[in-house]
């Protein structure tokens, strides 16, 4: 277990050396020194550079996942709330995403990452369901403002540029307010013909 805690601290020092430096600025010796390792000392918890960029990108991916998508889960039922604390974040995290386009954009990596990427898209499905779940609609009327909502943020994050984000959250938004206030009518109509 030891061993498991220390590697993930190995790449969390990596990834954000890679985050602060850039993915062609951030050498073996740099990743080492910032271990406080002697130089090659990466190799202890890596084969090669390659894989300790690889394991990076997948903690990129997690953290976007675990910084973005799964706090914007608690924040539904209010969706001015969810859209300010999104765009808070999105700056926060635009550093970690940028690295991640990094590795994807580089003909290097793209196959090695690959992998890392559909695990990703094969959960937005489930944070539709969830999201679905929570405001009690059917998946396919959330879906599409779910993966809209992914692909405004990210492309946000890649070129800071509020315009890219605006209309599509307020398009979110207003379907999202408008499945709360059906849902909220449906219940008073309910109470009242108890």
């Amino acid at each position: 277990m030891m061993e498991v805690d220390r590697k993930k601290e190995v790449i969390n020092v990596c990834l954000d050396l890679f985050i602060e430096k850039g993915l062609s600025e951030t050498s073996t010796r740099s990743l080492s020194s910032a271990l406080k390792l002697q130089s090659g000392g990466l190799y202890y918890y890596f084969s090669n550079k390659d894989e300790a960029v690889i394991l990076c990108a997948e903690e990129a991916a997690m953290r976007l996942e675990s910084n973005l998508i799964t706090p914007a889960l608690k924040d539904i039922g209010n969706p001015d709330i969810m859209m300010k604390r999104l765009q808070s974040r999105a700056d926060e995290m635009a550093p970690t995403m940028r690295f991640l386009v990094s590795v994807c954009t580089s003909k290097r990596y793209k196959e090695s990452v690959r992998p890392i990427l559909d695990r990703l898209a094969d959960r937005y499905k489930h944070y539709a369901e969830q999201i679905a779940k929570k405001l009690n609609c059917g998946i396919e009327e959330i879906e599409p403002y779910v993966f809209m909502t992914i692909t405004a943020v990210a492309n946000y994050m890649i070129f800071a540029e509020d315009g890219i984000i605006a209309p599509q959250m307020k398009q979110v938004k207003s379907a999202i307010s408008k499945i709360i206030e059906r849902q909220s009518l449906g219940e008073r109509e309910a109470g009242n013909a108890k």
